[in-house]
């Protein structure tokens, strides 16, 4: 089945006909630790154990998948081979590696010929073929310069079995998108009590 028919431009969940916006860092933990000024474990690994628990509910194992990693560039900038992204996957010999240029997305921000968005597609692969919690750990990271691992581009994972688009942005929020409702419902209810309560009206409205 081809790729759903989505733009890969934050913030999915405003852009897609059909999607669910959750909530991955708890709001009841501090990030930070009151008396040491460190880092609050905890709430890191909350965020995690939801992002996998919402990643697990939606991507099976036989899924046929593709991850699409992008980075701003101002014509000299480019994803190397040795880029962490690449090293998230068990085995590249069975992938489909697509280096491209992109000016469609946050063309507004483009002020030069030259700059552009670097994207890397990886596709032919099954959910099982990657470490998804290496990958989630490093989005969740990527306002804390301090924690590793790290993530410097933006990371989509594109389920072309089920036809939607995950996007964990940060330790903040999750975007699970789709072109039709059907691939959305049943995790609408499975993780109601996850979704932002920001966006939950209008969701609601869609899904209820």
């Amino acid at each position: 089945m081809d790729d759903p028919e989505i733009k890969l431009e934050r913030s999915l969940f405003y852009k897609c006909p059909f999607g669910l916006r959750f909530e991955i860092g708890p709001s009841d933990l501090e990030i930070w630790k009151d008396e040491s000024k460190s880092l609050n474990s905890e709430y890191f690994s909350v965020a995690l154990e939801r992002a996998m628990s919402i990643f697990h509910a939606v991507f099976e194992p036989s899924d046929n998948i593709a991850i699409a990693y992008q980075i701003f560039s101002d014509g000299r900038r480019k994803i190397k081979k040795r880029s962490f992204i690449f090293k998230q996957l068990h085995s590249l010999d069975n992938a489909k590696i697509d280096l491209s240029d992109h000016r469609e997305i946050y063309s507004e921000d483009l002020d030069y010929k030259s700059e552009c968005w670097k994207r890397a597609t990886i596709s032919g692969i099954k959910t099982t073929e990657i470490n998804t919690e290496q990958l989630f750990k490093a989005a969740i990271n990527t306002d804390f310069s301090s924690l590793r691992p790290h993530l410097n581009g933006e990371c989509y994972l594109i389920n072309r079995t089920k036809q939607l688009v995950l996007n964990l942005y940060d330790d903040r929020g999750m975007d699970v998108v789709s072109n039709r409702r059907e691939p959305l419902d049943s995790l609408y209810k499975s993780h109601n009590h996850l979704i932002l309560d920001y966006d939950r009206e209008s969701i609601d409205k869609v899904f209820s």
